[in-house]
């Protein structure tokens, strides 16, 4: 082997490893650096820029797949909207261009993951593709390049130049999994798309509205009548539910699971996160951050060894260790607490990889859709749980006279009875109720078959 293909193989290793880093951090990483550059700004522009990415994230897992390309072009699709987002934050401030960027963020944030999933399954049922060790360790070389930006306050412009570069280096491995992945794509068929029907976009456009306009209350004060607040919060409920409603048939099995599940993540990354600081104090944030990363990386390799490999056995552990933590939670006591949110994250870790296998292998989904139908459902999940904790919200807030912002930037703990009786009690106790409907009653809701 010449020294001129030893560089290229070293190349497609380093873009593969790239391609698999933004592909884990791609969902979190450019909200935290648009975040960082708000903090550090204080900037109307870039409180504009949060809402924009926030809400494209939210809403393009809802329109992708609509113009019925296979996910090996969306996935190339996402790194070269990376490319153009990070470069567009890099370079200037205006804002309808932040705008712009923010809408390519975030449609490649929302989405990276799930066609870089669908991709390396696709290749494990055709191809003997396996990712190499070295395509792990690119994670702690290019956490350095960014901590050179934090020390040197370089107000994060290198930080975007850093990001952009690694989409760009990313796009050749893109490509190469993309020429992998055709003799998954010559034995199968891609799913026709549907025609877009009017009400659905006006509903669309109208509920994403709303949840933009509710995201915008979590970051500012605004003089806005609650009663008003509320009402758009139940218009949202409704709304999304007949989205929901409309794609029921996109997934023959396990939509409850997936809601459930994205319910839980938005209950303990959400709402516990700032609920905790009363329980926590100020660095209750971040434990339950790290919380949850436990629990989610835990969760399958720990109850698979309680179970001792025996798959049922580990379910029912799991099972009952969600529903423990939930009667946990409901405590005031720190440490009953953290027990009680691990086990709700202990059972997500657990759930993910089994939901993953369940929806790609069933045999009346498409393989090309079902892990964006999986990732459809479970933003379901966690904008529902948005939704109820901002209808409990506006209403304690409108009892108690207190101003809807207190809850988001909490000064004490004064306040901690009322956000425990008010919010954390009848949240907790609608999440236990999905997820025992979840645990109990799957017999009751048998597949439905797509119409063609």
């Amino acid at each position: 082997m010449n020294l001129l293909q030893k560089l290229q193989n070293s190349f497609l290793d380093f873009s593969i490893a790239t391609l698999n880093f933004l592909a884990n951090i791609g969902i979190v990483l450019p909200y935290v650096l648009i975040l960082f550059k708000y903090q550090s700004s204080h900037s109307v522009t870039y409180l504009i820029a949060i809402i924009v990415f926030y809400i494209a994230r939210a809403a393009s897992i809802f329109s992708t797949k609509r113009l019925g390309l296979k996910s090996s072009t969306y996935l190339l699709l996402c790194l070269w909207l990376g490319v153009i987002g990070s470069l567009i934050y890099s370079v200037t401030t205006s804002l309808p261009w932040l705008v712009f960027g923010g809408l390519c963020l975030g449609y490649t944030s929302a989405n990276i993951w799930p066609y870089y999933l669908t991709i390396k399954l696709h290749l494990t049922t055709s191809t003997d593709f396996k990712l190499k060790r070295l395509y792990w360790l690119i994670f702690a070389g290019l956490g350095l390049l960014f901590v050179a930006d934090f020390s040197f306050d370089l107000h994060y412009q290198l930080a975007f130049v850093i990001l952009g570069l690694l989409f760009l280096a990313a796009i050749p491995a893109g490509r190469l999994l993309n020429g992998f992945s055709m003799a998954f794509y010559e034995a199968h068929t891609i799913t026709e798309r549907r025609p877009i029907k009017p009400w659905r976009v006006l509903g669309f456009i109208v509920l994403f509205g709303l949840m933009g306009g509710l995201t915008l209350l979590r970051k500012i004060s605004l003089s806005i009548a609650l009663p008003v607040v509320l009402g758009g919060v139940v218009l949202a409920i409704v709304l999304l539910n007949l989205e929901l409603a409309a794609d029921w048939h996109a997934m023959p099995a396990n939509k409850l699971r997936i809601v459930n599940r994205g319910f839980l993540v938005s209950l303990v990354l959400l709402f516990n996160s700032f609920f905790g600081v009363f329980i926590l104090g100020k660095n209750g944030m971040y434990i339950i951050f790290a919380i949850y990363l436990l629990g989610f990386e835990g969760g399958s390799p720990l109850y698979h060894a309680l179970g001792r490999q025996n798959g049922s056995r580990s379910k029912q552990l799991a099972q009952g260790g969600l529903i423990l933590g939930h009667l946990l939670a409901f405590t005031t006591i720190p440490a009953l607490y953290l027990i009680g949110l691990l086990l709700i994250a202990l059972y997500v870790g657990f759930e993910n990889p089994a939901i993953n296998d369940s929806v790609y292998t069933a045999d009346e989904a498409d393989p090309d859709l079902a892990i964006i139908n999986k990732y459809r459902f479970s933003t379901y999940g966690g904008l529902l749980c948005q939704l109820c904790l901002f209808a409990l919200l506006v209403t304690v807030s409108a009892w108690q006279k207190l101003k809807l912002m207190a809850f988001f930037n909490p000064s004490g703990d004064s306040l901690k009875l009322t956000y425990l009786h008010g919010v954390a009690w009848p949240l907790l106790l609608i999440s236990l109720l999905l997820s025992i409907v979840t645990i109990y009653g799957q017999q009751y809701f048998k597949p439905v078959h797509p119409s063609h």
